[in-house]
C-alpha cells in the first residue's frame, strides 16, 4: 500500500495541460523554501563567524582575567601571584600598566593609550607584527597600531614623543613629562579600535615614564580555555578580596548580548520566508486537493482508507518541503563555506568595501559555519513544512464520494 501510495503522491505532482499553474505555484513553495534555509544559514553564519572573530581579536590583545587594586595603580600585585598561579586553569600571568599618552611625530599629533606589557611573556602579541619587529630590551621601545601610525605620520625607525598627564614639578608649576621613545614595530591586530588607538613599551620603560616604581595597573590571567573565565574570576574574587577582579565576558557583556541580541532577530525576520514558502506549498495542496477531488473519491469508492488519503498528500507536501530544505540546506552550507573569497572578489571587481574597519571593527565578512544553527534550521524547516501538509491532506480525507460523483 506504501508503494501505491507513494506513486500516486508522485503522479499528482506532475502537472497535466490544464493544471500547469497548480504545479507552478507548487514547485514555486519549494523554490521559496529553499532560499529561505539558505538565506538563514548564511546570515547565522555570518553572526556566529563576527562572534567568533571579534572574540578572537579582542582576547588577542586583551587578558581572559584582569585583577586590579582600588586605586588607578598597585604596589600589592607581587602579592597577588602565588595565589592566581596556584589555580589548575591558569596558563599565564603577567603584570600591565594602562595609561594614556599624546604621540606626536612632527606636527601630527594624535591621543591613544600606551599599555606597559613584559615582552618576553606576549607572544601572543608579537605574532601580530607587520612591519619591524616587536619590543626587546633596550628601553623606550614602542609598537604602534598600523592605524595610528599612518595618522600620525610615523614609520620604522622614528622617533614619536609621547606626552603624557602625569606631571613632574617645575618652576613654572606642575608640568606633563615628555619622552621620545623608539619606533620599532608596526603591528596589525585586525580590529580598528586597538589599530587606531594602542601602543605598545614595555613595562619597565612605562614605569620610568610615569614615575611608578614597582606599581602596575594590575595584572593579566590567560586561561586554558577562555570560556571558563567566568568561574574562574569568582573563584579568584573570593581568594582575593581587597583585589577587583573582572572577566572578558562581564568586561564585554554589552558588546556581545547585543551581537546576540542580533543573531536571534536577524533569524526571526528571515524565517518569514520559509514561513511564507511553507503557506504557498499549503496552498498549492489545497488547489491539487480541489482539482482531485473526483480522483479522491474513485479512490474512496474502491476501498481507499481516509488515512491512505491524508498519506497521499501528506507525501505530496514533504516531497516539495523536503527537496527545497535538501537544496537550500546544501546551497546554504556552500555559499556560508566560500562566502568570505566571494566578497572580496566581488569587492576588488566592483572597487566597492561592504564592511569598513572603522564602523563594524574588523575590515571583512566574517563566516564561520555552526553545526548546531545549521542543523535547527534544517529541522525546525522540515518539522513546519511537513506539519503544514496535515492541513490539506485532511481536507482531502474529508471529500465525500457520493457528493462528487452523483452526477457523473
Amino acid at each position: 500500500m506504501f508503494g501505491c501510495e507513494w506513486m500516486l503522491a508522485r503522479r499528482y505532482l506532475r502537472a497535466r495541460s490544464d493544471e500547469r499553474l497548480v504545479s507552478l505555484i507548487g514547485w514555486s513553495s519549494t523554490v521559496g523554501m529553499a532560499i529561505g534555509v539558505m538565506a538563514l544559514i548564511v546570515v547565522l553564519s555570518v553572526m556566529y563567524g563576527f562572534d567568533k572573530e571579534l572574540k578572537q581579536r579582542i582576547l588577542g590583545f586583551s587578558s581572559h582575567i584582569d585583577v586590579q587594586g582600588s586605586g588607578t595603580t598597585t604596589a600589592d600585585w607581587r602579592g597577588w601571584l602565588p595565589t592566581i598561579r596556584r589555580h589548575p586553569e591558569v596558563r599565564e600571568v603577567a603584570p600591565y600598566i594602562s595609561s594614556q599618552v599624546l604621540l606626536s611625530e612632527g606636527a601630527i599629533s594624535a591621543g591613544a593609550i600606551l599599555k606597559g606589557v613584559e615582552p618576553e611573556r606576549e607572544e601572543e602579541l608579537r605574532r601580530h607584527v607587520v612591519q619591524g619587529r616587536f619590543l626587546g630590551n633596550a628601553p623606550f621601545e614602542v609598537v604602534l597600531g598600523k592605524d595610528l601610525a599612518r595618522k600620525i605620520g610615523a614609520r620604522v625607525g622614528d622617533d614619536v614623543r609621547m606626552l603624557t598627564p602625569v606631571g613632574g614639578v617645575s618652576p613654572a608649576g606642575m608640568t606633563p613629562r615628555m619622552r621620545a621613545f623608539h619606533l620599532v614595530g608596526i603591528f596589525d591586530s585586525g580590529f580598528y579600535e586597538y589599530d587606531v588607538g594602542l601602543a605598545l613599551a614595555s613595562l619597565d620603560s612605562v614605569q620610568r615614564l610615569n614615575r611608578l616604581g614597582d606599581r602596575v595597573t594590575g595584572v593579566e590571567i590567560r586561561l586554558t580555555d577562555r570560556d571558563l573565565a567566568r568561574a574562574v574570576a569568582a573563584e579568584l574574587r573570593s581568594e582575593l578580596p581587597d583585589a577587583w577582579v573582572v572577566s572578558w565576558m562581564q568586561r564585554h557583556s554589552s558588546f556581545f548580548k547585543a551581537l546576540k541580541t542580533e543573531r536571534i532577530t536577524m533569524g526571526v525576520i528571515l524565517s518569514l520566508i520559509v514561513l511564507v514558502a511553507v503557506f504557498n506549498m499549503v496552498m498549492s495542496l489545497i488547489m491539487v486537493v480541489m482539482q482531485r477531488k473526483k480522483e479522491v473519491a474513485v479512490l474512496k469508492t474502491v476501498g481507499a482508507t481516509d488515512g491512505m488519503i491524508v498519506r497521499i498528500f501528506f507525501i505530496m507536501g514533504s516531497i516539495l518541503c523536503g527537496l527545497g530544505v535538501l537544496i537550500g540546506g546544501v546551497a546554504g552550507v556552500a555559499l556560508a563555506w566560500k562566502l568570505e573569497p566571494l566578497l572580496a572578489w566581488l569587492e576588488k571587481v566592483l572597487g566597492v568595501t561592504f564592511m569598513s574597519g572603522d564602523v563594524y571593527y574588523i575590515d571583512h565578512v566574517p563566516s564561520a559555519i555552526d553545526p548546531v544553527s545549521v542543523a535547527w534550521v534544517v529541522v525546525v524547516s522540515l518539522v513546519v513544512g511537513m506539519a503544514a501538509t496535515l492541513y490539506p491532506a485532511w481536507r482531502a480525507a474529508a471529500v465525500p464520494p457520493a457528493d462528487v460523483l452523483r452526477y457523473e
